[in-house]
């Protein structure tokens, strides 16, 4: 029975994530900075809180080393808008925390370190699709940080052999969003909140079409490259890729499950032009071949799929 560390574990991605390991008998501890009470009520009693900030040097050294995990999963983050609004904290939690975490790796001997990257590490002009590697040139702040940390990740590979792997994530659909939690959030949150029974504004116009994953597929996406065998990775990070919805079909995919949902329009043109520029990315296809190919990976949720299970899980309080 392995036993792993997920930091931001209390997140959308870290509680699913936490679900499937204790679904294959793993332990898993979680560190983030939230109260025990902000753990969902199925996972709750069955995970170690270590609450810890990935500021803090020592808080963080403590967690690995107390938890001795076999594999560590790096998904926390501070994301736009707040990584964009405070620069020194972005880099601090973003980048300054990576290297904690890959420095209590190489001292504690941590069997592999899996990290959440992100598309947004690539530019709003793109190729379609985008080649894994193809020139990361970022315009936010958040993708500058997750493209450092990506290099960190691989110097830490190539000088001390710390199995350092990652996945670069689009825009992630599933429960657990929050208002400030990426400039996409409202593509969550509008599912989510009428799911709930309450009313959801939504800013932007209804033909922007993105990109997601669904949060589901995500976690498993990192489970999988963790366990893929080291002779058959071609490279650290991997692009993964999803399927594509647009304002309109996201609106029409609740309208399908929850007729009576009360979904209002309220375009705010700031807003718009946050998504068509510094969101850009976002809304190209990835080119996930190496992934598919080196850990046999693929999708096994559509649009429609994610959609429909997304709101069932929220009706049934598994969220």
């Amino acid at each position: 029975m392995g036993r792993s560390l997920i930091t931001g574990g209390a997140g959308m991605v870290g509680r699913q994530l936490a679900r499937l390991l204790l679904a294959r008998g793993e332990k898993v501890d979680v560190l983030d900075i939230v109260p025990p009470d902000k753990l969902p009520a199925d996972i709750r009693d069955r995970v170690i809180l270590v609450r810890a900030n990935l500021s803090n040097w020592a808080e963080v050294m403590d967690a690995v080393a107390h938890s001795h995990p076999d594999t560590i999963y790096h998904i926390a983050a501070l994301m736009p808008p707040n990584s964009e609004q405070n620069h020194a904290a972005s880099w601090e939690i973003n980048v300054n925390g990576t290297m904690r975490v890959l420095e209590a790796a190489r001292l504690f001997k941590v069997g592999t370190v899996v990290y959440s990257s992100t598309t947004a590490t690539f530019a709003s002009e793109l190729p379609e699709p985008v080649p894994n590697d193809h020139p990361q040139c970022p315009e936010m702040l958040y993708g500058v940080t997750k493209v450092c940390s990506e290099r960190l990740g691989e110097y830490y590979h190539r000088r001390y052999g710390v199995n350092f792997r990652g996945v670069r994530f689009l825009s992630i659909l599933g429960p657990g969003r929050v208002p400030g939690s990426g400039w996409s959030a409202y593509t969550s949150l509008v599912i989510e909140e009428c799911a709930r029974g309450n009313a959801y504004t939504i800013r932007v116009n209804e033909s922007l079409r993105l990109r997601f994953i669904y949060v589901k597929d995500a976690a498993l996406s990192l489970i999988k490259l963790a366990d893929a065998h080291e002779g058959r990775l071609t490279t650290r990070i991997y692009n993964l890729d999803g399927f594509s919805a647009s304002t309109r079909e996201l609106v029409d995919g609740v309208l399908a499950h929850v007729p009576d949902a009360q979904i209002s329009w309220e375009f705010d043109p700031e807003y718009q032009h946050v998504m068509d520029t510094r969101y850009g990315v976002i809304q190209h296809r990835m080119d996930d071949t190496l992934a598919r190919q080196d850990w046999d990976w693929q999708t096994s949720y559509s649009r429609d799929d994610a959609i429909r299970d997304f709101i069932e899980d929220v009706q049934k309080g598994r969220v």
